[in-house]
């Protein structure tokens, strides 16, 4: 995978370079730091913690892969953030820092509400359809506003989204990117479910026409040219006669859509390859 003259350093398990080790929950050592000053390149793995991730990016020009738009804005939050930051279409949604961010515009009766029920509501961090709740009336909300408190009290977990509710809406898209590669796939709804998570026990449905795919591709073009990502899941709704509307991007994602793990692994070398391969 490398030349002589590279000094290619892998953090990831799976993909080798010319110096390998693994972090896992443990600091860099002084030894790791300075290999990392004089690397070429550096591969990291998905699981990598935000401060390993910029002092790999302040020390060398290429590293992979490019998490510049999940530290610190990984979450829904930062997805709402970004979506707003590049005018990509999505559904309205209002951002809480806080519970008393909440209670300072909407009142402890729940005054000027953005959104008529029913609505979404959607902790700042879960996957797989966790955190995620449907708004019908003030008693759930209620409900939902007092547990977020506890995490905020107990936990020390911020931060939530309102979003409107798009009805009629049994299935979205995931698009996974890897390098320069696009996978699609569609997540389907099934026993009377709303929500399209496969932990949830959404299906998948691999056909996805081409007509879709180029429809949602400057949307993506515009993502990938503005953040640079090349490794993350795309969540996508794509509402009949109208724009797709952006929900989320999952940087650590589900590999059943692509085929399980192995083909995961072979992707993603493929894709390390090729990147590595651009910078020399």
């Amino acid at each position: 995978m490398t030349g002589k003259t590279f000094n290619i350093i892998s953090l990831h398990p799976y993909i080798k370079g010319d110096i390998n080790f693994i972090i896992a929950d443990k600091e860099l050592s002084p030894r790791q730091k300075e290999l990392i000053k004089q690397a070429k390149a550096i591969i990291l793995s998905q699981g990598c913690k935000a401060e390993i991730y910029w002092f790999c990016r302040w020390h060398c020009p290429y590293v992979f892969p490019n998490y510049d738009y999940r530290y610190p804005g990984e979450g829904k939050i930062g997805d709402a953030l970004l979506w707003q930051t590049l005018n990509l279409p999505h559904p309205r949604t209002i951002i809480y820092p806080d519970i008393h961010s909440f209670f300072a515009i909407h009142s402890l009766n729940f005054d000027r509400l953005p959104f008529p029920f029913p609505f979404v509501l959607k902790g700042n961090k879960g996957g797989e359809g966790d955190m995620v709740y449907m708004i019908e009336n003030t008693r759930i909300l209620e409900e939902i506003l007092n547990m977020l408190s506890s995490l905020e009290r107990h936990h020390n977990r911020h931060g939530f989204i309102i979003q409107e509710f798009i009805p009629a809406q049994t299935k979205d898209l995931r698009v996974i990117i890897i390098g320069k590669k696009r996978f699609f796939f569609w997540r389907i709804q099934k026993g009377g479910g709303w929500k399209s998570n496969l932990a949830q026990g959404a299906v998948i449905d691999s056909d996805v026409s081409l007509e879709v795919q180029r429809a949602i591709a400057p949307y993506l073009d515009k993502l990938c040219q503005k953040t640079g990502i090349n490794l993350a899941a795309i969540d996508i709704l794509c509402p009949k006669d109208k724009e797709p509307l952006f929900l989320e991007i999952n940087y650590f994602f589900g590999r059943r859509g692509l085929g399980g793990s192995e083909r995961f692994y072979q992707l993603l070398e493929e894709a390390v390859k090729e990147w590595l391969q651009g910078i020399e």
